[in-house]
């Protein structure tokens, strides 16, 4: 589970990274000329759009591990009362 934690970070700070870089670009962007500037914020755009479908499947894998985290939590649950009830019926059987 560590690894996950570790990746879904490390994915949270390089999106976080990408939105500064555009940042610089468009701040570049606006000191290129006239005429290769609309060409210049068109590349951005879909630099962008590339960032928010990187983005829209880091969400996906993000609510599919906290999914899979709940499952794994209630997995254990179970498998904790079942020893539990087990022990309390082994507890009960040797004393009588």
């Amino acid at each position: 589970m560590k690894m996950t934690a570790d990746y879904i970070e490390k994915m949270e700070v390089q999106l976080k990274k990408w939105d500064a870089d555009f940042d610089l670009l468009a701040a570049e962007g606006k000191k290129v000329g006239a005429d290769v500037r609309s060409a210049y914020f068109e590349r951005i755009k879909e630099l962008h759009a590339g960032r928010a479908a990187a983005q829209k499947t880091f969400h996906d894998l993000r609510a599919a591990t906290e999914s899979a985290s709940s499952q794994m939590h209630a997995g254990m649950e179970l498998a904790w009362e079942s020893m539990r009830k087990a022990l309390e019926k082994a507890s009960a059987d040797l004393k009588k």
